[in-house]
């Protein structure tokens, strides 16, 4: 005889600890709810284990309870009545009578017939933010004096008769319409959901709809009082590989080039705009309509009026100082926020260039009174471009030898580098002369956007010179101390020859 019977609901439907199917008509379809669910029967024998009689004809379904609201079919399939009114708990008993070896066992098994009982809504905060979801919102104000409005989300939930629920602010069943125009829907969504357009002074009735007869209606304001700006952050990515963990970054790049900053903004009713100039909201409220943009030096980095930071030349002493302001507006007092930034400019491809890669050219920590014997160090650094060749033959540093000498010289060498003779030589003071080319079995180095090729390190070999004048290079008034770089290149059967200078202005 059976020792057991087994009914499990198969997953191919319903949801929960409880199975829960739905009507084919409810809108429970449209959020994945299914209309039906599979019984799986098995009888346990103590000779042969679990044994599957889920199509067998000896299988008896009866639905005990609830059936004005599903059918059960003669291998155990279990479909929701289309005209059905009701809701809950369904029993159904399976059972053997014909069968003898089952031994008078039988199982029963509850399902449950649910669908939507009501829809929520509410408008959070647009564009999101890290919080938004969790803030709600009834109107919507002007942004800073701009005369623009603010925008907002529409987040549905709709209700199920089991106690459960889900978000359906994506579902493409979803409608959203306005009484008047005060506020409007956008025509299209964004990001998958609607999103409240406050277009001019009033209040809107705002009915949110799922299925034919699910709907809510709630009223969003528009105000002319502005959401002002409380608080400015600077959120641009610079370059930050600095020494000593510097808070400052570096703009380091071929002279020229540009770079599109950003800004976080956070208002007086909390909502914030993650980056300000280039965020969604940028489309219907730029930020240069409520922001200002400018540098403390613009010898070195320029901005423009749309946050657009222009590197013209290296830092020489400081960091140049980019500033962003919110003019006051209303009852709100002005607003700013600064960030320091380095410029340093990268060589061009077959240049070479001095000094660090980031921060300042020359080391900060370089001596400021100059005493004899102090010492610092000239990286030499070559644009290798993104060709697999580049050769060059030579090249001379000419420094200004009544103050500085070479104290010593270290190179960077790549693994196929033959070593033939010490291919950088001081053999003339004032002058370094480098044959690079000659160590070089392959004559080729590396792809490289800036290449290390070593490092120069002067001493200071008189410093009364200049009554007290600074010496070292990132000091304007340093003697116009400027090293000039005589070099050739070939690339691609090209040859170029120039004169890269480097120093209080040019570095």
């Amino acid at each position: 005889p059976a020792s057991a019977v087994g009914v499990p609901v198969s997953t191919a439907g319903g949801t929960g600890a409880t199975c829960s199917i739905t009507r084919p008509s409810d809108p429970a379809v449209q959020i994945g709810r299914k209309t039906g669910a599979q019984l799986a029967v098995s009888i346990t024998f103590p000779s042969q284990g679990a044994v599957d009689f889920t199509n067998d004809d000896r299988t008896v379904y009866t639905v005990t309870s609830g059936a004005d609201l599903v059918s059960v079919s003669a291998t155990g399939y279990v479909t929701a009545l289309p005209a059905g009114t009701g809701t809950g708990p369904v029993t159904i008993n399976v059972t053997f009578p014909s069968y003898s070896r089952a031994g008078g066992k039988w199982a029963s098994v509850v399902l449950r017939v649910d669908v939507v009982s009501g829809i929520t809504w509410r408008a959070t905060p647009y564009p999101v933010y890290t919080g938004s979801s969790s803030a709600s919102t009834t109107t919507l104000r002007q942004v800073h004096c701009t005369g623009t409005f603010q925008r907002a989300l529409v987040v549905a939930t709709v209700s199920l008769t089991d106690s459960t629920s889900s978000d359906v602010s994506t579902s493409p069943y979803l409608a959203v319409s306005s009484s008047v125009t005060p506020v409007v829907p956008t025509p299209g969504r964004v990001s998958s959901q609607f999103v409240l357009v406050g277009s001019t002074l009033g209040a809107s009735q705002i009915t949110v709809s799922f299925g034919a007869n699910i709907t809510s209606t709630a009223q969003i304001n528009v105000q002319l009082t502005s959401a002002t700006v409380a608080s400015l952050q600077w959120t641009t990515s610079w370059q930050s590989a600095l020494p000593g963990g510097s808070s400052s970054g570096t703009f380091a790049a071929v002279k020229g080039t540009t770079k599109t900053t950003s800004v976080k903004v956070t208002f007086s009713d909390g909502t914030q705009f993650t980056d300000a100039v280039a965020g969604t909201q940028a489309a219907w409220v730029g930020a240069a309509s409520y922001l200002s943009f400018a540098s403390d030096d613009i010898d070195t980095i320029t901005m423009s009026g749309q946050a657009v930071a222009t590197l013209v030349t290296s830092s020489y002493r400081r960091p140049a100082v980019l500033s962003v302001s919110a003019a006051s507006c209303e009852a709100s007092t002005a607003v700013s926020a600064t960030s320091s930034v380095y410029g340093n400019v990268e060589p061009g491809v077959g240049d070479i260039d001095l000094g660090n890669r980031y921060g300042l050219p020359f080391s900060p920590d370089s001596i400021n009174t100059p005493r004899v014997g102090q010492t610092f160090s000239v990286p030499m650094r070559i644009n290798l471009g993104s060709g697999p060749y580049f050769k060059f033959t030579s090249f001379n540093l000419q420094y200004p030898s009544a103050w500085l000498r070479v104290y010593s010289i270290a190179y960077s060498l790549p693994t196929d580098y033959t070593p033939v003779n010490e291919w950088c030589s001081n053999n003339t003071i004032g002058t370094v002369s480098c044959f690079p080319s000659a160590g070089f079995s392959t004559s080729l180095l590396r792809n490289d956007y800036a290449y290390t090729i070593g490092t120069i390190t002067f001493y200071v070999y008189n410093a009364a010179v200049g009554a007290g004048e600074f010496l070292l290079p990132q000091y304007r008034q340093a003697f116009s101390m400027r090293f000039g770089i005589v070099w050739c290149g070939v690339r691609s059967g090209m040859v170029s020859c120039g004169t890269v200078w480097c120093g209080v202005v040019w570095c």
